[in-house]
């Protein structure tokens, strides 16, 4: 009886597999991918969440879902902050929801704008690349603006020392002459 139930197991465990791959190829080979917007999310199924910008957050699930979700307005100092709260009642985010941007004041946080969410459109791995390499773009950029220390030539450090004469223009000389 342990014999028998030994050589059942493995044929167990590849019938979920066969299962399974089947429905991956079909998937992949008509290239068929689901873009039916969702009007909510399961709360318990947020892995992570990324503001791309201050009218797009990009949802992370749990699995290999991502959702993007395009927010009817700006919301200000949502992609500075990147932080957002939100309160449900049912156990679901849906477009009709509110988040609330949190902002760093000193050690803790305090409420910033209050936004409207939009659908939740599915994304596929291009999509998802494109929009991570358009907020790295962005941050490079505001980083790009601080300002570093030079080194300056010996002749280009006295021009900067030595204070350049006011150039005075005297109109009562003017009108005399």
């Amino acid at each position: 009886m342990t014999r028998a139930l030994i050589k059942a197991l493995p044929i167990a465990m590849l019938v979920p597999l066969s299962v399974a791959v089947p429905a991956l190829a079909q998937e992949g080979e008509d290239g068929a991918f689901d873009r039916t917007p969702q009007d909510c999310v399961v709360v318990a199924s947020i892995d992570q969440t990324k503001a791309i910008d201050d009218q797009t957050l990009i949802f992370r699930m749990r699995g290999d879902r991502v959702y993007r979700n395009s927010l009817p307005r700006k919301c200000p100092g949502l992609a500075r902050e990147n932080r957002i709260a939100y309160e449900t009642r049912v156990g679901r985010l849906c477009s009709i929801d509110t988040i609330t941007v949190l902002e760093r004041l000193g050690v803790g946080f305090t409420p910033g704008f209050t936004c409207r969410l939009g659908e939740f459109v599915p994304l596929s791995p291009d999509e998802i690349e494109d929009l991570e390499t358009i907020a790295e773009g962005r941050q490079r950029a505001q980083s790009a603006a601080e300002a570093t220390e030079v080194e300056l030539d010996d002749e280009e450090s006295e021009e900067a020392e030595a204070p350049a004469a006011p150039a005075v223009e005297d109109s009562a000389n003017d009108a005399e002459n």
